[in-house]
């Protein structure tokens, strides 16, 4: 038999090394293409019997991929495998949806992964010990159950048809657990295995497996069915239900004397007991020590007992009332016993029958109200990751990027600082900032959709396994944030560690936005924010009284202490005196400013200069000081020019001038008071 032919689909750098993995053995033809060349892709997977997509590509997200093979693949009855690793399993009902037959995870021994990937390919199952247990498949339009089918660790078998072909997805649940399902065939009896189970799962389940198996046998050893004993001879047993049925075997007659008369045993206690604890109540049974006591007369054998006398087989029945009876309505087994003249029949009938002629009604279920659209809906971390780098790179999304997720990046990258713009064009879309990028972009969508349905008013169910996807999809990206701040720390690089703290934080915050709307849609939160008084007070329910109260009513006064009695009216002032403060507090402040600025600084006066003699340009005055601009000309006859300056600036009042050129070069000090000039330079001969 040939080879199945199975095209490999990867990043280019790794292509070549899962093909030649994938070819040893012979078990596969192998053929590998890249994803960054979908045309040829396409053309290869038309003739391929299986498919595996390795991780995606940047250009290329894993989900958009198995979209796009999806009907040339499995309309063929062909396998499309997808590859994740472990840190992507928040992508897993995403690949599924998009058309995944089934989903295996890396890293995986070599051999173990080539045998998982033929056993999914070949549709193989593996039948072992398993666990009965009803179990829901459903797909896309239908929805089935099986009540007799076997969990094992391979997958589910039943003797059941189902109206699925070979390869079909489907989506199992029994107990509390979920999974995805490969159909390997639907008839004359159905076997689904079980498809992209993480190591995790796959241990939980056979601990399952082997816990309920472990107790089916407990629960049979609990109350084995006890031999019967031979009728007398000549007597015919009774018929009864037991003997319609196969769910007891009936014993075999033991050959006795017919000499010898026959006595019917006492029954044992644990027999009788329960018996007794069959047909009644679990809590309802005979008190302690009944059964101990010898009977006042012989009790004989009634149609609800077994054929032999025993109650030990009427228990064994009423374990299996589930099982519907063979014997017909008409039939004398079908009939309840004759009641005897000395009452033996009405406590018969009182003991026996009291469990199901008393047993209560099984209460009506309320119908649930219909589940609104699913919410939230997540979207692949490549995608987002892929239409960041896109926007960063001054591009525009593509076509394959959907419109909600591109404006929650634009919204996103718009908001970067220069360092994380920096760092990201260094590292490239394998950066820590690109995957926490990423994550946010995902919260955001979910959590917008969110908003939109609440303000639309529409009745939605909220998914909290896809909840729990964003929240895992979350955790991922802050853990390696929290990676590369421990990095930072070793190294002592502050800026990084500023950078990769305000991404996480950020980080958190999208997540408290998404769970805060999640709960507002559950209406676990319908007055966010607002506390236990936020609510209406003036709604009263029928039987309550009104909690309306005065506000004076509200506010209960302090008790006052007996010895500050006599001290209570001081406080007890009127309020004019000190409205009249203030405005003589204010009034004080405004005359203090008006006395500080007209009369505490000094006014600066500018002087006519024609008084002060020739070469005297300006003279400005401010308080004891002058500054006095001459020309060069003054310099050279100081002596003269000198005594005119003088008494100017004392009839100013002023005590010290200073010289200066009109290029602001100071010439000398003079000093009004003596008259006198200091630092003139001695002019030009």
């Amino acid at each position: 038999m040939p080879a199945p032919r199975l095209l490999v689909l990867g990043d280019p750098k790794m292509l070549p090394a899962l093909a030649g993995g994938l070819r040893d053995g012979g078990r596969f033809d192998v053929t590998g293409v890249s994803l960054a060349e979908p045309a040829a892709a396409q053309a290869a997977a038309a003739g391929a019997d299986a498919v595996a997509l390795f991780y995606g590509a940047p250009g290329a997200p894993l989900a958009a991929a198995l979209q796009a093979l999806a009907p040339k693949v499995r309309e063929r009855g062909g396998r499309l495998v997808a590859v994740l690793q472990r840190e992507q399993a928040g992508q897993r009902d995403e690949c599924f949806r998009a058309g995944a037959s089934d989903l295996l995870f890396m890293p995986t021994p070599k051999d173990q992964f080539v045998d998982r990937l033929v056993a999914s390919v070949a549709l193989a199952f593996r039948a072992g010990d398993g666990a009965p247990a009803p179990v829901a498949v459903a797909t896309r339009s239908a929805s089935l159950r099986l009540d007799r089918a076997t969990v094992s660790p391979a997958g589910v078998e039943s003797s059941s048809q189902l109206p699925f072909k070979a390869g079909e997805t489907v989506r199992l649940s029994w107990g509390t657990f979920q999974s995805w399902g490969l159909v390997v065939r639907g008839a004359p009896s159905a076997q689904i295995r079980f498809a992209g189970l993480t190591h995790d799962e796959e241990g939980k389940i056979r601990e399952w497996v082997k816990s309920a198996a472990q107790q089916q046998p407990a629960a049979a050893q609990a109350s084995p069915p006890r031999p019967a004993t031979s009728p007398p001879s000549g007597q015919r047993p009774p018929a009864t239900a037991v003997q319609a049925t196969s769910v007891v075997p009936r014993p075999t007659p033991t050959p006795q004397s017919d000499s010898a008369p026959v006595r019917p045993s006492p029954p044992p206690p644990q027999a009788a007991q329960s018996s007794a604890a069959a047909r009644a109540a679990p809590v309802a049974g005979p008190p302690p020590g009944f059964m101990d006591r010898k009977p006042a007369r012989p009790q004989a054998p009634t149609a609800s007992s077994a054929a032999d006398g025993s109650p030990a087989t009427s228990a064994a029945v009423a374990r299996a009332a589930p099982v519907p009876s063979l014997t017909p309505p008409h039939s004398p087994a079908a009939r309840p016993a004759p009641k005897s003249s000395n009452g033996d029949g009405a406590l018969t009938s009182l003991f026996g029958a009291e469990g199901s002629a008393r047993a209560p009604a099984p209460a009506a279920k309320t119908p649930s109200p219909p589940a609104g659209p699913p919410w939230p809906r997540p979207v692949a971390i490549d995608v987002c990751k892929t239409a960041a780098m896109q926007l960063l790179q001054g591009a525009n999304p593509g076509r394959d990027i959907p419109t909600n997720v591109a404006a929650s990046a634009r919204k996103l990258t718009a908001l970067l600082s220069l360092w994380e713009r920096a760092s990201i064009e260094k590292s490239g879309i394998d950066s820590h900032f690109v995957h926490a990028l990423g994550a946010r972009i995902a919260l955001e969508v979910a959590t917008a959709e969110g908003t939109r349905l609440a303000s639309a008013n529409v009745s939605l169910t909220v998914d909290m396994e896809a909840m729990a996807s964003l929240t895992k999809l979350a955790d991922e990206a802050a853990a390696r944030l929290q990676k590369e701040a421990n990095t930072a720390i070793g190294k002592g690089e502050v800026e990084s560690l500023q950078l990769v703290t305000a991404a996480s934080a950020s980080l958190s915050r999208d997540l408290l936005n998404l769970k805060e709307t999640g709960d507002r849609l559950r209406g676990v939160a319908g007055a966010p924010r607002l506390g236990g008084g936020g609510l209406d007070p003036d709604l009263v329910l029928p039987g309550q009284q009104s909690r309306l109260k005065s506000l004076a009513a509200q506010q209960t006064l302090a008790p006052v202490k007996p010895e500050l009695r006599d001290f209570r009216g001081l406080d007890d002032r009127p309020g004019r005196a000190k409205g009249v403060f203030a405005v003589l507090l204010v009034a004080a402040c405004i005359g203090v400013g008006v006395y500080s600025f007209y009369f505490a600084l000094p006014q600066h006066v500018i002087v006519k200069a024609g008084s002060a003699g020739p070469g005297v340009q300006r003279v400005d005055v401010t308080g004891p000081a002058a500054v006095v601009t001459i020309t060069p000309q003054w310099l050279t006859a100081s002596e003269t020019n000198l005594p005119k300056l003088v008494q100017l600036l004392r009839a100013r009042q002023v005590k010290k001038a200073v010289l200066m050129l009109p290029n602001g070069t100071a010439s000398g000090i003079v000093d009004v008071a003596t008259g006198k000039a200091s630092g003139i330079p001695p002019a030009p001969y």
